[in-house]
């Protein structure tokens, strides 16, 4: 029975051996403390990786050409790939569907003027689905349409640093800027918070950026959307578009530089996989450290069952029943578990908070504990104390009242 007499009987127990016990109960706490610390850690490293991947839509497919590494069909090696107009528009015939696509021009440094303001920004020319595949997040305006890639328009999305370089506190909507000494009207703004790279670019059409800027129809690079595909179909997908382009253009097919194909979804899998295999073996850390915990605390109180043998006697001499010294000596086990696990809990999650804002890199962010995690622990902690109490209570009730005030 949970009483107040109860309760004072098991802190005197537990505190009348002060060392034994601060030992005990620093491998629980310590125990906890290493699920919390690791845990965190694991969900910052999470978080940060999927802050990366936040930056692109999940489910695509990005195709980019490169440079040769082996010689084949008469070229040499270190041969440059272009990949043109006339390659994209033959991949999509080869596709049975397209989800959703955009083309990529991208040059690096092109100077944009607003006014008296000039300085310089990359630029990128892509389709209106960029807008989904990149996930870029509007603040103001429009993004590129599909009429302004028919009709070769000459507007700009903007991103937030060019808005703070160029416009400081003006509206940067319909004004003109400036870009590579081409006028273009700035129609949308946006805020890419998972890239700071990306939010000094700017967008344009695709069509335009490539007949204003390129000698050539080339295409730098194409993302492609999969949409609900499943992961075995954008496999399937990726190795046949890879086969293919390699031999269109004329690439070895064991040439790992010539054409490049990345795909987002299996790499998103990927990552998922390591996730999991992480998060089991924090557990698996943080479970065995408890497990040592309830060990020492199963051991202490055999000790103390021990110690306290005639005394036990002379509770079942008295009438005392099984439930009551099994209860007793559960709840020992139990008092010391919780207080142990609790001061372990709370340093750990107190250890995180004060870290967190110290911590802020694009592959780690706010490495925090998940509340269901802490409720988790805590029940574990239970479980772990009941189980740790059972066998020296077992023996306690198995003392015959006799033997036990004959004990020495």
């Amino acid at each position: 029975m949970f009483n107040r007499d109860t309760w004072l009987e098991i802190g005197n127990t537990v505190l009348s051996h002060p060392l034994r016990t601060a030992l005990t109960g620093l491998s629980i706490a310590l125990g906890v403390f290493i699920l919390v610390v690791m845990q965190g850690l694991g969900f910052g490293l999470q978080n940060g990786v999927k802050n990366q991947f936040s930056d692109d839509a999940v489910n695509s497919i990005w195709v980019s050409s490169g440079r040769t590494q082996l010689a084949y069909r008469g070229n040499k090696p270190n041969h440059n790939i272009l990949m043109l107009n006339s390659d994209v528009d033959a991949m999509f015939q080869k596709m049975d569907s397209v989800e959703a696509f955009s083309r990529r021009v991208r040059i690096w440094g092109m100077s944009m003027e607003y006014k008296d303001k000039e300085s310089n920004f990359p630029l990128r020319g892509v389709d209106p689905d960029h807008q989904m595949l990149e996930n870029t997040v509007l603040t103001k305006g429009r993004f590129i349409s599909q009429r302004d890639i028919d009709e070769n328009t000459k507007v700009a999305v903007i991103g937030t640093k060019i808005i703070e370089d160029l416009y400081e506190e003006n509206d940067p909507i319909g004004t003109y800027l400036i870009i590579g000494g081409v006028q273009f009207m700035v129609v949308g703004t946006f805020d890419d918070p998972a890239s700071r790279w990306e939010n000094q670019m700017a967008y344009l059409p695709f069509t335009t950026a490539q007949k204003i800027f390129r000698s050539t129809d080339k295409v730098d690079q194409i993302i492609l959307g999969t949409g609900t595909m499943p992961i075995t179909a954008t496999q399937s997908l990726t190795e046949s578009l890879l086969t293919w382009f390699k031999d269109r253009k004329g690439v070895h097919p064991d040439d790992p530089r010539g054409v490049w194909m990345e795909n987002n979804n299996e790499e998103y899998e990927r990552y998922q996989n390591i996730f999991m295999g992480i998060e089991l073996f924090i557990w698996g850390i943080g479970l065995l450290t408890l497990l040592a915990g309830a060990v020492g605390v199963a051991n202490i109180l055999a000790i103390a069952v021990k110690e306290r043998t005639k005394e036990i006697g002379v509770r079942k001499a008295l009438g005392a029943s099984s439930a009551s010294v099994v209860g007793l000596v559960v709840q020992e086990s139990l008092s010391l578990m919780i207080v142990s696990g609790s001061v372990g809990l709370i340093i750990g999650v107190w250890l995180l908070e004060v870290v967190s804002p110290m911590v802020d890199h694009e592959y780690f962010k706010n490495p925090q504990v998940d509340f269901r995690i802490a409720l988790v622990a805590m029940g574990i902690l239970v479980v772990v104390g009941v189980v740790s109490g059972i066998g020296p209570a077992l023996r306690a009730v198995s003392i015959r009242p006799v033997e036990a005030l004959r004990d020495e």
